[in-house]
């Protein structure tokens, strides 16, 4: 079964990524144009800046929108986005780039929004597998991005990519309240924790169920734990900031990536930004064991 959701993952990946095709420039330097002119058109709102650099020295560049844009501000709520630790999944890139444009339509055009949106700062980060991105690849330098992260039931040595070790850093530079990454392509909305254990129950298994059920109705994903609706997987980035930061994480698999259902996503995971908690959660703890004995679970709740 894994082997076939890989394939399928595979096979879908390459009609999102034709929106980010450019015979005369990379795609990665079509996001970051693309990201400048957000800046441009909003200077009140978004400032570009890089978390830092990859194993290429390339940087590795988000938005930040806020209504104090020009530097972190920790008196408000932080958010964060990261897409693409699959450089084949360009659905997940759009997702980045379609959320941003929708939340700075918000900030400026939404009175229902204004007020909830001014206490709060989103960072965006559309590619964070540059190399992988520009060749259409899964991977970076034959390491799976999404495989790296230190775990309490990790057994292997992480952090061997540079731009991963530079995303840990900066997650620790500020409380992010909730962290989404986005992937494809399945259709579902997972959570913690998804590594290797049949413990995989967190303290706020129920707080997650919650507010999941109310983003899912949005778009009609499926929703549950990431280790029994996916597939159990160590070293992944949404177990990571939970378990070492406490930000609500939420992996976003999204069905195809098309526009459609990018579009259709984009209010689901705006909502899942207004519904969870304010500061990170503090029972984040994993005090199980790593035995894992059960297969995935895809049945659909």
């Amino acid at each position: 079964m894994k082997l076939v959701l890989g394939l399928i993952l595979v096979a879908l990946s390459s009609v999102s990524l034709a929106a980010y095709s450019d015979e005369d420039a990379s795609r990665y330097s079509k996001i970051v144009k693309e990201l400048k002119a957000m800046e441009t058109n909003h200077p009140g709102l978004a400032k570009v800046f890089s978390i830092g650099t990859n194993d290429e020295g390339t940087e590795l560049y988000a938005l930040r929108v806020s209504t104090s844009p020009q530097a972190m501000d920790l008196t408000k709520v932080g958010h964060f986005v990261v897409a693409t630790h699959h450089g084949n999944e360009g659905g997940s890139t759009l997702f980045a780039m379609e959320f941003l444009k929708d939340l700075l339509n918000r900030y400026q055009s939404d009175e229902l929004y204004k007020t909830n949106l001014a206490q709060m700062e989103f960072t965006v980060l559309p590619v964070l597998n540059v190399s992988g991105f520009n060749r259409n690849s899964r991977y970076e330098h034959g390491q799976d991005p999404n495989r790296d992260y230190p775990g309490p039931c990790q057994d292997k040595s992480t952090g061997k990519l540079k731009s991963i070790r530079t995303l840990m850093e900066f997650m620790g530079t500020r409380p992010f309240a909730a962290a989404v990454t986005a992937h494809g392509y399945i259709g579902n909305f997972t959570y913690p924790w998804g590594f290797y254990t049949d413990n995989n129950k967190t303290l706020d298994e129920n707080r997650y169920r919650e507010v999941f059920r109310k983003v899912a109705e949005v778009n009609g994903y499926s929703y549950g734990n990431a280790g029994d609706a996916i597939y159990p997987a160590n070293g992944t980035y949404e177990d990571y900031v939970y378990w070492k930061h406490g930000s609500w994480s939420l992996l976003l698999e999204l069905r195809n990536g098309s526009a459609k259902d990018v579009a259709g996503t984009v209010p689901a995971i705006a909502r899942y930004f207004d519904l969870i908690d304010s500061s990170p959660s503090s029972k984040n703890q994993f005090t199980a064991n790593c035995t894992r004995h059960q297969g995935p679970d895809l049945r659909r709740e």
